[in-house]
C-alpha cells in the first residue's frame, strides 16, 4: 500500500488462540480512498484479521490504529461512528422491516434519514419498494445481505470492514457490490474486504493473502 497516513492500519500485530498464532507480524496501511482485499483459505485468519481491525477483540501483540490513534484509545461511540462493520451474517433485526431496520440503524447514528433516502439506499443495493417493506425474515438470504449492504449506505463511516460481503448473492448482486465499492473509495472511504470470492474485488487497490497466520502482499489473483 502506499506511504500515506493509514485510515486504519496495523504494526505487528498478533492474536493468539489457545496458544497458537492465528496471526503473527501483521502489517496493515490502508490509506482513505482505497479498496484492499483480503484472501485466504478458511482457517488462514482473514475474519480474526478484521475482528481485530475492528475491535472486537485485542490482540496479545502490537497495535491497531484508526486515523493514526490507537483503538483503545478511541471511544467506543466515536468507534461506530468511524468504522462500519459487516460479518458473516447479516445482522438484521428480522421481524422488522428492511426499511425500518435502515431506519433504526440511522437513528442510532444519530442521524435519521427520511424513508425517501433510505429506500434509495436500498435501491442502490436492488431492494425494490415492495420488498422494503417486507419483514427480513421473509427475504431469501441474498436479499437479507443486500439490505446489510444498504445499510452501510445510509451511514457516513469512513472505514469499512467487510468480512466475505458477496455471501448469498447472485451475478447481479456481486456487481452491484462491486460498484458500491468503487463508490465508496471514489468518496475517500477505506475499505477492506476479505472473501474467497475475486471477481467484484478486481479492481482493488492491493490484494492481501493470510497464509498461515501472515498477511503477505501479492498480485492480484
Amino acid at each position: 500500500m502506499a506511504a500515506a497516513e493509514p485510515a486504519i492500519g496495523a504494526a505487528d500485530l498478533g492474536w493468539a488462540v489457545d496458544g497458537r498464532w492465528v496471526l503473527l507480524d501483521a502489517q496493515l496501511c490502508v490509506p482513505a480512498g482505497s479498496l484492499c482485499a483480503l484472501w485466504g483459505p478458511n482457517g488462514a485468519g482473514k475474519s480474526s484479521l478484521l475482528r481485530l481491525l475492528a475491535g472486537h477483540v485485542s490482540p496479545q501483540r502490537g497495535q491497531v490504529t484508526l486515523r493514526g490513534v490507537p483503538l483503545p484509545d478511541i471511544d467506543p461511540a466515536d468507534l461506530c461512528r468511524n468504522l462500519a462493520w459487516l460479518g458473516h451474517e447479516p445482522g438484521l433485526y428480522l421481524d422488522l422491516t428492511a426499511l425500518e431496520n435502515l431506519a433504526l440503524f440511522a437513528q442510532l447514528q444519530g442521524k435519521p434519514a427520511a424513508d425517501a433516502a433510505l429506500l434509495d439506499c436500498l435501491a442502490q443495493t436492488g431492494i425494490a419498494p415492495a420488498d422494503a417493506r417486507r419483514r427480513v425474515r421473509g427475504l431469501s438470504r441474498g436479499m437479507q445481505q443486500r439490505v446489510a449492504l444498504a445499510r452501510l449506505l445510509c451511514g457516513d463511516q469512513r472505514v469499512w470492514l467487510l468480512d466475505e460481503p458477496a455471501t448469498g448473492l447472485d451475478a447481479q448482486g456481486q456487481g452491484l457490490l462491486a460498484e458500491i465499492l468503487l463508490r465508496a473509495r471514489a468518496q475517500g472511504r477505506a475499505v477492506v474486504a476479505a472473501s474467497h470470492e475475486f471477481g467484484f474485488l478486481r479492481d482493488a487497490d492491493a490484494f492481501l493473502v493470510v497464509r498461515d497466520g501472515r498477511l503477505l502482499a501479492e498480485a492480484p489473483p
